[in-house]
């Protein structure tokens, strides 16, 4: 893992160097990113004048908390994740964004990040400029809808995970997270009884409001259950129908579904 470090003149150059126009037609996450309400023609005439594409390793930074808002940012392939750091180095992984994700929308209020956010592994983004965007909006509502679709998936999402913290044990908050993220990954590939998680679990323990002590515990107790096996990262076997019907009691009485 790459020492986090705040962006430099020469980072940014950097990113600029690897940047290309985005292929918007043939990117994988297409159906599900920010301009996934464009017709084909708005698609390959519009992005190209305010979305530019980048590649990531590892431990890059994306933003940083403090940092004045530039572009808002889609996941085309690979894992993000968001958090909040006081100064104190006290930090709360907030959320992980992978493919079709929109990210940096923290950014719009008073014009600067109140996040950091890094990739967990390798990928590519799509760096959407923001002061174009704007401009666009004028005359192309459908651009307006997307960001406010947008804005409201991420409430609602938040409003979702704010729930499974206060309501949900530490087993239902950890099988909630794996029917979120299969059901996510489900758009992509056909397989839903294997997950590779990209974040260590430090940052999942983080996400999850638990301790590592808690998340081990109750990852052997579903193991031994045999919702799924684990080795590492890696969480195969995974009975998708007996994960949901553990929380179907849970999800019927506060209306969600999986």
């Amino acid at each position: 893992m790459r020492t986090f470090q705040r962006d430099t003149p020469q980072f940014v150059e950097g990113f600029r160097a690897q940047s290309s126009t985005s292929s918007c037609v043939k990117c994988i996450s297409k159906s599900a990113c920010l301009n996934s309400n464009l017709d084909i023609d708005r698609r390959e005439r519009l992005t190209t004048e305010y979305t530019h594409q980048f590649k990531v390793k590892v431990g890059d930074a994306i933003f940083h908390q403090g940092d004045p808002i530039q572009s808002i940012y889609n996941v085309s392939t690979g894992f993000l994740k968001l958090e909040f750091s006081l100064s104190n180095g006290q930090h709360q992984v907030t959320r992980f964004a992978s493919n079709g994700d929109l990210v940096g929308l923290d950014g719009i209020a008073d014009g600067r990040h109140h996040l950091d956010a890094y990739a967990l592994t390798d990928g590519v983004i799509c760096s959407l400029n923001y002061v174009r965007l704007q401009s666009l909006i004028q005359k192309e509502p459908m651009i307006q809808k997307s960001i406010e679709r947008a804005l409201s998936n991420e409430l609602n999402r938040a409003q979702e995970h704010l729930f499974s913290l206060g309501s949900h044990s530490v087993e239902e908050k950890l099988v909630y997270f794996i029917l979120e993220l299969l059901q996510k990954e489900g758009r992509f590939k056909s397989e839903q009884n294997y997950l590779h998680l990209p974040m260590n679990r430090g940052d999942l323990k983080s996400y999850l409001g638990i301790t590592v002590e808690s998340l081990s515990r109750a990852l052997a107790t579903l193991e031994g259950a045999k919702f799924f096996r684990v080795k590492n990262r890696e969480i195969n076997e995974i009975d998708y129908h007996k994960l949901v019907e553990f929380l179907d009691l849970t999800l019927e009485e506060s209306g969600q579904t999986i």
